[in-house]
């Protein structure tokens, strides 16, 4: 037997690989394994060394659909999982599923595929959405399992018939680390309302936005503001003009983007993420409940896995300005008292659910299962 044994996490993103998977990876090389993160050089690495975690870049052009760009990413995967000759691997996201599991198929490879949302492509039945679903059934079969973060993504996989539901797994969310992100006193003074992700209209920025509009007047001492990235290269994102017009009119504030969202989670009252996109489970409401704030969400997919309504949060509709309203409305007239009970319901959920360590638990387990008793 070698020395070590080899994983590999490979995705589309270091950046995701890194804010997500960090724990993950770390663990396992704790435990004496070799972890490797294959991903486009897209942020700073340098924690990588720090963990011990070894660095492959590839190249991935995420949102393109040239076959051939797809065919050289497959052959790149292949190359280095011939060369590497991993233990196992774990595949995240769209293309790096695809063509990382027949890449790893060809190198007799175990793997689990991991989908962590199904994004736009899930969105309309197109035919991005057949290709996309003949593909992932192609792919998926070569897997030993395929996780998902939440039922309503997994029941979609077993009824387009990508994959039997015997070789699904449900894991909640892809955890947080409760230690870094500790329960916080609400703050004194105003009421604030704070979005925290990037300024696409399928996050429902708009809506926060339209909400905040529809408020202000009633509620001249609350605060409205927008954390996160403007996303110039992606057709969904909201445009510097537009935000820059928001903002002019005096209805929200826009924080521009930071590493650390814990200072700004500490300092908002509540945290909003009015979604309609094909969430896995956004990691940002498990963050902002860990640290005992009320949430208000939309009742969908990933989004509601995190909320129980009344308990810890409030749900509303997606793409429903009113519904949305109605809910700061509500939020806004619960004493100091009933928020910071919503916020200790919300750890409390986090901590049972959503624990980063019961998370490495299931790749523990399933490294065990895969490898050791193979």
């Amino acid at each position: 037997m070698k020395d070590k044994l080899k994983l590999a996490f490979t995705g589309n993103s270091a950046q995701t690989m890194l804010n997500f998977r960090a724990g993950v990876m770390s663990d396992f090389v704790r435990q004496g394994y070799e972890v490797t993160m294959i991903t486009p050089r897209d942020c700073d690495i340098s924690v990588c060394e720090k963990e011990g975690i070894r660095f492959i870049a590839i190249d991935i052009d995420c949102k393109g659909t040239n076959p051939v760009a797809d065919l050289k990413l497959m052959e790149q995967l292949t190359n280095i999982y011939r060369k590497e000759q991993f233990d196992f691997v774990f595949h995240y996201t769209i293309k790096a599923i695809i063509y990382g599991s027949i890449a790893a198929k060809r190198c007799g490879l175990k793997q689990i595929s991991v989908v962590t949302g199904l994004g736009y492509t899930f969105l309309r039945r197109n035919w991005l959405f057949l290709l996309s679903r003949a593909m992932h059934r192609f792919a998926l079969r070569q897997a030993c399992q395929v996780w998902f973060l939440n039922k309503d993504d997994r029941d979609d996989f077993v009824r387009h018939r990508i994959i039997p539901l015997q070789k699904t797994y449900l894991i909640h969310g892809e955890g947080v680390n409760t230690s870094c992100f500790e329960a916080a006193e609400l703050p004194e003074g105003r009421f604030r309302f704070l979005y925290v992700g990037r300024m696409l209209y399928s996050k429902g920025v708009k809506l926060f936005v339209d909400a905040a509009a529809g408020l202000k007047k009633e509620y001249p001492e609350a605060e409205w503001a927008l954390l996160g990235a403007l996303d110039a290269q992606n057709p969904d994102a909201v445009s510097p003009e537009t935000m820059e017009r928001w903002v002019q009119h005096g209805v929200v504030k826009y924080l521009g983007v930071t590493k650390d969202v814990r200072p700004y989670i500490r300092q908002c009252t509540c945290l909003v993420l009015p979604s309609y996109y094909r969430e896995g489970v956004p990691r940002v409401l498990m963050e902002a409940a860990a640290m005992t704030r009320p949430i208000i969400t939309t009742d969908s997919v990933g989004c509601r896995d995190v909320v129980d309504h009344g308990v810890n949060g409030l749900l509303c509709q997606p793409r429903d300005k009113d519904s949305l309203v109605q809910a700061m409305r509500e939020m806004l007239a619960l004493s100091r008292h009933e928020l910071q009970e919503m916020g200790e319901n919300g750890r409390r959920k986090v901590t049972e659910c959503f624990d980063e360590r019961l998370i490495i638990n299931e790749y523990k387990q399933a490294c065990e299962r895969y490898i050791h008793h193979a």
